[in-house]
């Protein structure tokens, strides 16, 4: 295709969006008048699914580097450390709360909703993800031969209070 004829189509597009854009602007205009949107749930609901994603893959982050070094221990050491690799699953089960206890609020409150997910989100993502370096540096300790059990067990709770605080924090803020 020459570059006059590409031109051309360019043009008559143009021409066909502006008039179909003329033609429909009245219909547009009328139905924007008559009933204003309201962006408050759809924005709770957006930051909200964000917020819940954001905790469940904090809690798959925080395992996955939990359970790297849980196999690093091989076959005869996997159940006795499995309760250290396991302690970012909870962030996502809190991310799963904070939704359930907030959806029937989008209508009626939707900023407060979306605040409330945007803190929990957030600080459930990198506690779980921190908590998960945590407890992989605990397994490592208990497969060097150290009796540390309990030390990772309470060590790798410490990210977590902060996990609960948030949790805690979205049935207080109003």
């Amino acid at each position: 295709m020459d570059a006059t004829r590409r031109m051309g189509m360019i043009f008559l597009g143009t021409l066909a969006v502006a008039a179909l854009a003329e033609y429909l602007s009245p219909a547009l205009a009328q139905a924007a008048a008559e009933a204003p949107k309201d962006w408050g749930p759809l924005v709770a609901k957006i930051v909200m699914g964000l917020s819940l994603s954001l905790a469940l893959a904090g809690s798959a982050l925080g395992l996955s580097v939990g359970f790297q070094s849980l196999l690093g221990g091989g076959e005869e050491n996997f159940y006795k450390n499995i309760a250290v690799a396991l302690m970012p699953s909870t962030q996502g089960i809190y991310g799963i709360v904070v939704f359930f206890t907030n959806m029937d609020a989008f209508a009626t409150d939707p900023y407060t909703v979306a605040g409330r997910a945007a803190t929990a989100g957030l600080a459930m993502f990198f506690s779980a993800w921190y908590q998960g370096i945590v407890c992989a540096a605990g397994i490592k300790s208990i497969l060097e031969g150290r009796n540390t059990l309990a030390n990772a067990l309470v060590s790798g709770a410490m990210p977590e209070t902060y996990a609960v605080f948030a949790l805690v924090m979205t049935f207080i803020m109003k």
